[in-house]
């Protein structure tokens, strides 16, 4: 090249041919020649000038490449971040839920306690406004307002007949208290240590045995008509009634069910 380069510039700003064929007229001197090149010069190694620029690319490819991991690995960052976050919210929402579902459940449960309280409340108060048994026999005893007789009772007497009086409230026991009729009804007896009751013909016993509600019905009915039917005193289950609004009175325990009367009502009649 830079020989080339020489022959042209000789070429370009030499003399013209006619000075060339002059004798003793200097040669002219090639731009080659005042650079200092000849044409013996060997070639220029380019691949020296190339190496800064295949440095500046190779820089470039990895700078772009780390941009490009850096870029990758903030992505994964962030997606780490959202995946955090939803499953966040996924364990936020599952435990809003359960506990929705825990409080609703203890509400139903609360209201199915109060439900049963209220039921349980409702039979307490039912059983304590229903009578006892005593209670309805009172009761309907008592609205039985008639001592109208309309059966004769069966009186097993030992010694003698009752009085009249005694045999008519009898009467009257049967016919309006139900299943008095059926029992057994004691009348005198000469062994009887009471001799204004049963000696006398004036005190009946009334062997429920062990119905204690007709013994009750059979108190209730004399109460209800302690003055028609001539009343003087009851006894039952060891207590004594003197009057049909009075108290009862307890007894002495006499020993057994009988003498204790459990399983009879005694009523004396006035005389």
């Amino acid at each position: 090249m830079a020989a080339a380069g020489a022959v042209m510039v000789n070429v370009l700003v030499g003399v013209d041919p006619a000075a060339q064929a002059e004798p003793g007229t200097p040669q002219s001197v090639s731009v080659a020649q005042e650079l200092g090149l000849s044409a013996q010069s060997a070639p220029i190694d380019v691949t020296e000038d190339l190496e800064p620029l295949q440095d500046l690319a190779a820089s470039r490819s990895t700078r772009e490449a780390e941009q490009v991991a850096a870029q990758q690995a903030q992505a994964a960052a962030d997606q780490a971040v959202l995946d955090q976050q939803k499953a966040e919210a996924e364990a936020a929402a599952r435990a809003a839920a359960e506990a929705q579902a825990a409080a609703a459940a203890e509400a139903q449960a609360a209201a199915e306690a109060e439900v049963r309280a209220a039921e349980e409340r409702a039979a307490a108060e039912a059983q304590a406004a229903a009578p006892t048994p005593r209670q309805q026999a009172e009761e309907a005893v008592t609205a039985a307002a008639s001592v109208a007789a309309t059966a004769v009772a069966r009186i097993t007497n030992n010694a003698g007949s009752v009085r009249p009086q005694v045999q008519r409230a009898a009467d009257a026991v049967v016919s309006n208290v139900p299943g008095a009729g059926s029992i057994t009804l004691g009348g005198t007896r000469a062994s009887a240590a009471d001799p204004g009751g049963h000696p006398s013909g004036l005190a009946l016993d009334y062997m429920v045995m062990s119905d204690a509600a007709l013994g009750d019905a059979i108190v209730a009915y004399h109460r209800a008509h302690w003055a028609e039917l001539g009343v003087d005193y009851l006894i039952w289950q060891q207590r004594m009634l003197s009057s049909p609004g009075g108290s009862w009175q307890a007894m002495e325990n006499r020993g057994s069910a009988t003498a204790n009367h459990y399983d009879h009502v005694h009523v004396n009649y006035r005389g």
